[in-house]
């Protein structure tokens, strides 16, 4: 196996198979990367673009080039040195004619072997012992009337057509086929009948939020989730990777949604001795999990895996490099120009009961069974009454404070027990209904408490909801209403508060398991690292943003008074954000192409909001006005000019900042994942923009040339040669990065604040990074990411005794205090190596 090193994630697709990968090894190989992290490679849904929609998780998809293609692609990248990690998904299947035991369990429902495979409550009031698929685009008897849901002929008997999607018939043997199901079509009230009798329940697709009786992921209907916890569906999912381990086609693999799973413990325990088992040799396989941590949240220690995917390092770094003085001015700001609240526990708290009621109602209902089952024969409890359990549980999960906790048959441990206690609290306090805060405090310390098979199947259930819960209403609602500051609107981020200390930032860096993935960006990203970095200059001057933004909508009043001020406020983020470095704002072609991008993102984000708009019910007059207002502010000319030039004032210290954090990312403790492309200046918004093709040619142009910081900042090729370098240095000295410890390393002087270094150390070999924070991009070059001559002229980091050597610039130091500007005077940030 090849010992983690760097890892480039890469999303396959038709577009993008196993052999476009394989033609760019020697491209990786030359950057530094170890190991390529691949997308979902199962057979998934025709025309899938990402894979999580598996429909056979034990065969290799035909369309990235099937398993021939792949082993050539494991092969070739041995050769090259480099090794395979997988992304797989144990927590759900696409619900598609395709998925061979989904199709079983819809033709004989509870009697079908997989019947079981599938978390469906087959017991769920209203639906006849049936599996409720919400997938007609009107209510049943309308889609037979109107003649879009037929009989017909089907590839092994008679099959329910909508819209050439198809569905089992069970029972049906006829000589005449065609003339039977003519003659069933010709009669509404017989194929009514004819649907009825099946073990599922075609419906309108509506009503899945309320009333889908499998569990789904998120809320996305056609994701229906597996009982992984079982032994043959464990065994039937990890068949696949399990073989390629033991072949030595694969070094390990990432678990998408950890949280999904009943027993995320118990789960990779298992999978932890299924690895084991079969990798061949004696290296440990690479074992990752996808896992959102709050701020205070560390991965549970019994977790038998080499850590996350990084999405806590993404927040770490995002905070800590912000000024923190920013954010009050910031959010003043935003409440004067969005109307909204400018509090983020307010909008989650709103949001989480709205999702309660709306997305995740099916799911919420569920636990609510489980809580009245519990509730009957117990006199204290009935007492209350579970109508006022079920509106705790509620308040509760309004409250909550990390996606989920971790209950066994026994209860809650003592970290679980404190975060539902804690919870309680708030909601608590947010009541002056003393029936409901007796109600809060039965549902914790009682029923989240007991022992035995029902308890833990309400635990379960509400695990299963407040992992969802928070998703949903956090990343993909909240995020889209509160607008502060859109660089600290990112997943893994809670942005009660936008700005990291960095003692905090260093504390959290040492505790870090050296195999754990550091992350910038993902294919989940709400944008990526380098848009969040410009952003992040904003919170330096508040008061020139707003500026920047008044004369941004000055000529444009009229389009302006059709879209809310939050919609606006986050519009002009995204814009400036987003816009390359290397634009020229005459170059009409390219400026559409970017409001092409920037229309894509805006009604996501306003569907995504559920304020004006949605992706149930849109409205298309806002969507039109704000689309509106996008257009004529590129078109113009002084509101395209005050874009341009707010753009181009942020991209020498957005340069600067994206530079800091690569520099971080590659030299704290953990092993950083580059996204695909993101060598470069990342500046994709949220999918699918995040996931359009890669420009190879370019970088391999930029890994020929020098990294000189004139015209190749603005391309992206200054931060693509500091990976290469870094990279390199990671290569040389593998012990150093894989084992060093870390430690935080104080600067002084007046600008000391704005300084975060660090050491790291193992068998005589060290390092010092030292890169720029919360600084004022005033002390910059207008033109060029360098510092003026006046900067940090008396601010100072004492470095340790030795001879060190910039890894950048090869200029050499003795220990001693030495000023930030010398050692910065060749780029803008630092890495020292001991010679």
């Amino acid at each position: 196996m090849t010992a983690p090193r760097a890892t480039a994630r890469l999303q396959l697709h038709v577009d993008f198979t196993f052999d476009a990968a394989r033609a760019q090894l020697d491209y990786f190989q030359a950057l530094g990367i170890s190991h390529l992290y691949l997308s979902p490679i199962g057979a998934a849904v025709p025309g899938s673009t990402h894979g999580y929609d598996q429909v056979d998780p034990t065969r290799i998809s035909e369309a990235l080039g099937g398993e021939a293609a792949f082993v050539r692609l494991a092969e070739a990248a041995r050769a090259a040195g480099l090794g395979l990690l997988l992304d797989i998904v144990p927590n759900h299947m696409a619900a598609h004619p395709d998925n061979r035991w989904w199709w079983d369990v819809l033709r004989h429902g509870r009697g079908s072997a997989y019947a079981g495979w599938f978390d469906i409550d087959w017991r769920a009031p209203g639906r006849g012992g049936r599996l409720w698929l919400p997938v007609l685009d009107r209510p049943l008897r309308a889609a037979i009337e109107d003649g879009v849901l037929t009989a017909t002929r089907g590839a092994d008997g008679v099959v329910l057509d909508h819209h050439g999607t198809h569905y089992p018939v069970e029972g049906t043997r006829f000589a005449d086929l065609d003339a039977w199901c003519a003659s069933v079509n010709a009669s509404p009230a017989q194929l009514l009948a004819l649907v009825q009798a099946q073990p599922y329940r075609l419906a309108w697709w509506r009503t899945g939020n309320t009333q889908v009786n499998y569990r789904r992921f998120f809320d996305i209907n056609a994701l229906a989730a597996l009982r992984i916890e079982r032994r043959a569906v464990f065994d039937a999912v990890h068949a696949l990777p399990l073989r390629l381990l033991g072949a030595g086609l694969i070094d390990g693999v990432r678990i998408d949604h950890v949280d999904g799973l009943a027993d995320p413990r118990g789960y990779l325990h298992r999978l932890r001795r299924a690895m084991d088992a079969h990798a061949p040799g004696d290296a440990r396989p690479w074992l990752l999990v996808e896992k959102i941590l709050a701020p205070d949240e560390s991965l549970p220690e019994d977790w038998d895996c080499d850590g996350t995917t990084g999405y806590d390092f993404m927040d770490q770094v995002g905070g800590v490099l912000l000024d923190p003085a920013g954010e009050a001015p910031l959010r003043t700001a935003w409440q004067a120009r969005s109307g909204r609240s400018g509090d983020f526990a307010l909008e989650e708290r709103t949001a989480r009961a709205q999702l309660l009621h709306d997305a995740l109602s099916a799911e919420r209902a569920r636990a609510g069974r489980l809580l009245e089952a519990l509730v009957t024969g117990d006199d204290a409890l009935a007492e209350l009454g579970a109508p006022l359990l079920r509106r705790a549980l509620d308040a509760v999960l309004a409250e909550f404070p990390v996606y989920r906790t971790y209950a066994t048959r026994h209860g809650l441990d003592g970290d679980g027990l404190e975060r539902w206690r804690a919870a309680a609290a708030r909601a608590r306090g947010h009541t002056r209904d003393g029936a409901l805060q007796a109600a809060v405090d039965a549902l914790v310390d009682d029923l989240l408490r007991r022992p035995g098979t029902a308890a833990q199947a309400l635990r379960v259930a509400c695990e299963q909801l407040s992992a969802p819960l928070n998703a949903k209403s956090v990343e993909d609602t909240v995020f889209y209403r509160h607008g502060v500051l859109l660089s600290r609107n990112e997943v893994g981020s809670h942005p009660v508060r936008l700005s990291l200390a960095p003692a905090d930032f260093h504390a959290r860096a040492a505790a870090r398991a050296p195999r754990a993935l550091v992350a910038t960006a993902t294919h989940d990203h709400k944008r990526g690292a380098d848009v969040r970095a410009r952003l992040a200059v904003l919170a330096g001057d508040p008061a020139w943003w707003l500026q920047r933004v008044d004369a941004i909508e000055a000529p444009l009043p009229q389009a302006c008074a059709g879209v809310d001020g939050g919609d606006r406020w986050m519009l002009w983020q995204t814009i400036v954000g987003a816009w390359p470095p290397d634009l020229d704002a005459a170059d009409d072609d390219a400026v559409h192409a970017l409001g092409a991008r920037i229309a894509g993102w805006q009604t996501k984000a306003l569907r995504e909001a559920k304020l004006r708009t949605s992706w149930l019910d849109p409205d298309p007059a806002y969507e039109n006005a704000c689309e509106a207002l996008l257009r004529a502010a590129l078109r113009e000319p002084a509101a395209r000019t005050a874009l341009a030039d707010t753009a181009d004032a942020l991209a020498v210290p957005g340069a600067v900042y994206g530079l800091a954090q690569a520099t971080l990312q590659l030299c704290v403790p953990g092993v950083p994942d580059l996204y695909q492309g993101g060598e470069g200046w990342d500046l994709s918004l949220v999918d699918p923009d995040n996931r359009r093709p890669v420009d190879y040619a370019q970088r391999r142009q930029w890994l020929a040339r020098g990294t000189d910081a004139g015209d190749g900042w603005r391309c992206g090729r200054i931060k693509a040669r500091l990976w290469q370098r870094l990279l390199a240095l990671r290569a040389a000295h593998e012990s150093l990065f894989a084992s060093g410890d870390y430690a935080q390393l104080a600067a002084h002087g007046s600008d000391a604040d704005c300084v975060l270094a660090f050491t790291r150390r193992h068998d005589g070999d060290a390092l010092i990074v030292a890169v720029p924070r919360a600084f004022d991009r005033a002390w910059l070059e207008d033109a060029t990411p360098a510092w003026r001559a006046d900067a940090w002229t008396d601010t100072r980091l004492a470095l340790p005794p030795g001879r060190w050597r910039g890894v950048f610039d090869d200029r050499t130091w003795d220990g001693g205090d030495r000023t930030v500007a010398g050692l910065w005077a060749g780029f803008p940030v630092a890495v020292l190596i001991r010679d």
